[in-house]
């Protein structure tokens, strides 16, 4: 995914962050050993709120090891793998496919590293992520297309174009969670990708208008930097954000945790706000952020 959707690790309890992090490092272990150390660097902080959330609904406890890492050999706590483990690396898979297919049509001008990691995504990896879940595929396919018929079309309601990736989310924690699944939770996850589909709208701004690529926020908008942008158009981008915010927040108050509760209801209800707040005041480059 992106990897907007941070903990706030100042206000964590050590307990949760070291859960957090034991299954941060869970999901990239896993990731290596199931798609090859090259795909080890899509694990991002909105897949651990996807794993955490996932396993506390299923009734899943988590079991621990000691090991060390590929970037420390100092050994440290990390959650093991399983069945549901491996079906969120394929839609993580199926995810970062699609992405990268959309960059690169949407592209001018093609990335060669993009390229590459394209390359290997496609090899192997993504065939069999397409064969474990081929429904979800299919739609994400469809959402794709969906979305670069908006962008053609220069959509200007940003509701419309987060629809699509709003819309994956939804159906990818149905896949997931399968009987398990409830209205409330789905539609957590569908404004989670709205949210995370406008900020990062929000923090592409300087590279869209740089490359001449479509974003949302600039149709028709003369363009003339973020101090200048965020002057204009600071009211509207909060209500934006912050109207997504508010209905995740009121899904996830829905939701009855039992496991994993303290570092989601960390990311809940600080780390994402914080987030909010920070892209808001201009005061975050969020991509540079991320682990």
């Amino acid at each position: 995914m992106f990897g907007y959707v941070i903990p706030d690790k100042m206000n964590m309890y050590m307990k949760d962050y070291y859960h957090y992090r034991a299954h941060y490092c869970g999901l990239c272990k896993r990731i290596g050993q199931d798609c090859g150390q090259f795909m080890r660097l899509s694990t991002n902080y909105d897949l651990v709120f996807l794993d955490l959330l996932v396993h506390d609904i299923l009734g899943l406890k988590s079991e621990y090891k000691n090991e060390p890492c590929i970037l420390s050999p100092k050994k440290k706590s990390i959650a093991k793998g399983d069945e549901v483990t491996d079906r969120i690396v394929d839609v993580n898979t199926l995810l970062m496919y699609y992405k990268l297919l959309d960059d690169k049509l949407d592209s001018r001008k093609p990335n060669p590293v993009k390229s590459l990691a394209r390359v290997a995504v496609v090899s192997s990896k993504y065939k069999k992520a397409k064969k474990h879940l081929p429904e979800l595929d299919s739609l994400f396919a469809t959402e794709y297309g969906r979305l670069r018929d908006y962008e053609k079309a220069n959509e200007t309601s940003i509701d419309k174009l987060a629809d699509p990736f709003a819309n994956m989310l939804r159906q990818s924690i149905k896949q997931l969670l399968g009987d398990k699944s409830t209205e409330a939770v789905e539609n957590l996850m569908y404004f989670l990708g709205k949210w995370i589909y406008f900020i990062d709208a929000i923090d592409d701004l300087d590279k869209d208008n740089k490359k001449k690529e479509f974003n949302p926020l600039l149709v028709g908008y003369n363009y003339e930097g973020k101090d200048k942008f965020f002057a204009d158009n600071f009211a509207r981008l909060e209500f934006i954000l912050m109207s997504s915010y508010n209905k995740m927040y009121e899904c996830f108050q829905q939701i009855e945790l039992t496991i994993n509760e303290g570092p989601l209801t960390n990311i809940v209800w600080y780390g994402i706000l914080m987030r909010s707040k920070e892209i808001l005041n201009n005061k975050c480059d969020c991509k540079k952020a991320r682990i």
